[in-house]
């Protein structure tokens, strides 16, 4: 099962977002503050994360800038969360290290549509089998030592 994280001051958003994740197969843990996720994404290392926009450290950083400065941050999906879509406000959580953005309130079909997008850019593969090469060999002449070789590529890649 894939884990998620959800960083949300409001107790009502992040049990409407716990409910869509869990919908879609996600075992999901939430936080009301930023340190409160930093402490739990170090104790658990979620695959996804989502990050309500408000919420800062107590040294005024975003969360997400201080969950990719954090041992093993750059190998999460984070997704920031706002009830702001002005294209400033979603170019500043990109440039901030998030991987995508979801403007509250929040919507199923969207949410599973950027999962798979997150999915296809392989930024969220946790709980997906991954694409494996296999190779296999034949001698073609015992006397030449040459040999044929036939790759393929085995699996679903979303």
């Amino acid at each position: 099962m894939v884990n998620a994280l959800i960083a949300e001051p409001s107790t009502e958003a992040r049990r409407a977002a716990s409910h869509m994740l869990e919908r879609l197969g996600f075992r999901v843990a939430g936080a009301a503050s930023a340190e409160e996720a930093l402490a739990l994404i170090a104790a658990t290392g979620p695959d996804l994360v989502l990050a309500e926009a408000r919420l800062e450290t107590a040294d005024g950083r975003p969360l997400t800038e201080a969950v990719r400065a954090q041992a093993g941050g750059m190998d999460l999906c984070l997704f920031h969360v706002t009830s702001d879509g002005a294209a400033a406000s979603i170019r500043r959580a990109i440039e901030a290290g998030a991987d995508d953005y979801l403007v509250k309130p929040y919507d199923e079909a969207l949410l599973r549509f950027k999962l798979a997008q997150a999915r296809t850019r392989g930024r969220l593969d946790a709980g997906r089998p991954k694409l494996r090469v296999v190779q296999e060999g034949a001698r073609i002449g015992a006397s030449t030592g040459a040999t044929s070789w036939r790759f393929g590529l085995y699996g679903k890649a979303v």
